[in-house]
């Protein structure tokens, strides 16, 4: 059935049980296997809006990334990310009632400030004009569904006009993350003209 239904998102899916040796000293009672199979079943995963300013950029998700097994509990670990503070507090707080309906709770860790989308930013028009006359072309300019710095400044300094850009990278997240050396030069002396401009 598995093949069937993951034939093009996943050709080579595959299942296997292996018996154990000997039975482990320590198990899920059924009530905490039920509880840990019903959290799975109404836990939030994956894309709960889409921007209604960016044409296909994601606003708000839950990712479900790990799943740990300790001694007397089971830990799930979501990540929340919004670019809209009230978003991401439902997330938290369906996370919250999510986990009490099956006996758990939820602590806080981590995370990153929202960075709205400013459709009148005067510094991303300032950088466009400025990419134009450097190299005779638009800019591609693009929002991510992410956590960036900017979001932190934002939290610490109010609601500044920002904007992030740097050189070309690759491979992001991942072992072969790597960096263009030319468009580091490229991305000071446009750096450079941008701060002639500002005013």
């Amino acid at each position: 059935m598995l093949k069937t239904e993951l034939r093009t998102p996943d050709p080579d899916v595959r299942v296997e049980f292996e018996g154990l040796p000997t039975l482990p000293r320590e198990m899920l009672s059924k009530e905490s296997t039920n509880n840990v199979v019903n959290y799975l079943y109404l836990v939030i995963n994956g894309v709960t809006s889409m921007s209604m300013d960016i044409k296909g950029l994601v606003e708000s998700s839950l990712n479900l990334g790990v799943i740990f097994t300790h001694k007397d509990s089971v830990e799930f670990i979501s990540s929340i990310r919004s670019s809209v503070r009230s978003l991401k507090n439902e997330l938290y707080n369906r996370l919250v009632a999510t986990a009490k309906l099956n006996g758990g709770s939820v602590v806080a860790e981590s995370g990153y400030p929202e960075w709205a989308y400013n459709p009148d930013s005067r510094i991303r028009t300032i950088f466009e004009d400025i990419y134009e006359k450097m190299y005779g072309k638009k800019p591609h300019i693009t929002a991510i569904h992410a956590g960036l710095e900017c979001g932190l400044f934002a939290e610490k300094f109010g609601q500044i006009d920002a904007i992030s850009f740097g050189p070309n990278l690759y491979d992001v997240h991942t072992p072969n993350e790597h960096m263009s050396i030319s468009s580091v030069q490229r991305t000071w002396e446009y750096l450079l003209e941008v701060l002639k401009n500002v005013k």
